[in-house]
């Protein structure tokens, strides 16, 4: 029997398709990189600034991978980047799935939630896709208008790159030490011997307290870096402190706070030595004001 030929336009089909999946993968992510920041932080590799690079160097990275995987300027090149991008994240997928994290590994931001396995499974059909689609397609005419090529590549690669950093300025480029507001005099008598708080020795050494409230992002992202924090640097957590309104009350919350949730504080025998709110967390002086 004749041996049937696919027609090219199905390798480029597939290559299309995978490339958009690579956009929307990317785009997801930026829409939600504050979950996504924090899930990469919560495996402790990295100090949360520098995570807060990595994770939108990532996503330029995907954008970029996609854009040329569409266009189909130098296949053998992105189709090795591609390969290698998805073994990587396979091989984190595996290690998460190993330490039994099972929750959404936000390989697609909020949009859709893949624990590891599915991600898994997820990464194994795109690198069936990605090999048959270059299969079919065949590699192109590489030689053409190179120069051009290399110069409209190398503008969508710096162009990309900035345009995350514009979108989603990492925190610690925007949010530097800042004095939040809280009410002195209220904080000093609550956390007295004989204030409300008064059982817990809040005014007694180093403590870490952070106000917040249920069902509060802001306050969610806090808990998270904080916890993450706490356990990077080995720390003693009976000295970190959360009070919710429920604790205090709404009228003493509002009243200390002044209504800004989280509002985390380091205090030292009483004395608040810095505030924080949810972005501009420091890990650094956390980790010594603690340890």
């Amino acid at each position: 029997m004749p041996k049937t030929r696919v027609p090219q336009w199905v390798g480029a089909a597939l290559r299309i398709l995978v490339g958009v999946l690579f956009l929307v993968s990317a785009v997801a992510k930026l829409v939600a990189i504050d979950p996504f920041a924090l899930y990469v932080f919560s495996y402790g590799f990295f100090p949360f600034n520098v995570v807060d690079v990595l994770v939108r160097l990532c996503i330029a990275a995907e954008f970029i991978l996609g854009v040329f995987i569409i266009v189909g300027w130098y296949r053998r090149l992105v189709r090795l980047l591609t390969l290698l991008m998805l073994i990587f994240f396979s091989l984190f997928l595996c290690y998460a799935a190993l330490k039994g994290r099972m929750e959404s590994c936000q390989c697609f931001g909020q949009l859709i939630d893949f624990d590891p396995l599915q991600s898994l499974l997820k990464n194994g059909v795109l690198v069936m896709l990605v090999l048959l689609a270059y299969r079919l397609s065949g590699n192109g005419n590489e030689a053409k208008r190179r120069g051009l090529r290399i110069g409209i590549s190398a503008g969508i690669v710096i162009l990309v790159t900035i345009a995350v950093f514009v979108i989603s300025l990492p925190d610690s480029w925007l949010f530097g030490p800042s004095e939040n507001r809280y009410h002195k005099e209220t904080l000093a008598q609550s956390i007295s011997q004989d204030g409300i708080l008064g059982d817990r020795h809040l005014d007694q050494g180093h403590q870490l307290v952070a106000f917040v409230t249920p069902g509060c992002e802001f306050c969610k992202m806090a808990r998270q870096k904080i916890g993450t924090i706490a356990e990077r640097h080995d720390l003693d957590t009976t000295r970190i402190h959360y009070v919710e309104p429920s604790d205090i009350g709404d009228s003493l919350f509002l009243r200390i706070t002044y209504g800004q949730r989280p509002l985390v504080l380091l205090i030292d025998d009483g004395t608040v030595e810095a505030t924080f709110h949810s972005r501009n967390i420091s890990e650094r002086q956390i980790a010594d004001f603690l340890r």
